[in-house]
């Protein structure tokens, strides 16, 4: 039998779908009780939208692990490598945080993102509401933390494990 590390190392990328469809399900729930029934098409919609564009990421990397081109989830720790698919997971991921902060920011999404409250999908049901200039400066420094976060990774040279 595998080991727990081989098991994540192999197949983070189906973890990390499963949480998100657990984490679907329960917003789910949580619009059909808390979302006022007006209001509930527009939270469903923004709902499934955030679902398929976040979990791209995972899509890129578990077709990048199916076709051996990726053989642990530790190669997405070495963007230094030009490996196409920790390439692409990263420009994906950043172009979510640059995607989202444009429209918080630009689009009326705050005022969305305050009123719908999707964020119950990642264990915020019944947290206090975010106020929008809350939201803003979270959605607007997502772009600078995650280049923050990618030269971490880089200038930390992980050896890949096999």
């Amino acid at each position: 039998m595998p080991s727990l590390f081989t098991i994540v190392s192999e197949y983070f990328w189906l973890v990390a779908l499963g949480f998100a469809a657990f984490n679907y399900a329960r917003a789910r729930r949580s619009i059909a009780t808390s979302v006022p029934s007006d209001r509930a098409m527009d939270a469903l919609t923004l709902l499934k939208r955030f679902a398929v564009i976040g979990n791209l990421p995972w899509v890129v990397m578990a077709i990048g692990k199916i076709l051996g081109v990726t053989p642990t989830i530790w190669s997405y720790f070495r963007p230094q490598d030009g490996n196409p698919f920790v390439v692409a997971w990263f420009a994906i991921a950043f172009a979510i945080t640059c995607i989202y902060a444009y429209w918080v920011l630009f689009a009326g999404g705050a005022e969305k993102v305050r009123d719908l409250q999707p964020l119950a999908a990642v264990g915020r049901i019944g947290a206090q509401q975010q106020s929008l200039r809350q939201i803003k400066f979270y959605a607007g420094v997502g772009p600078f933390f995650f280049i923050a976060w990618a030269i971490l990774v880089m200038s930390m040279n992980v050896p890949l494990v096999k």
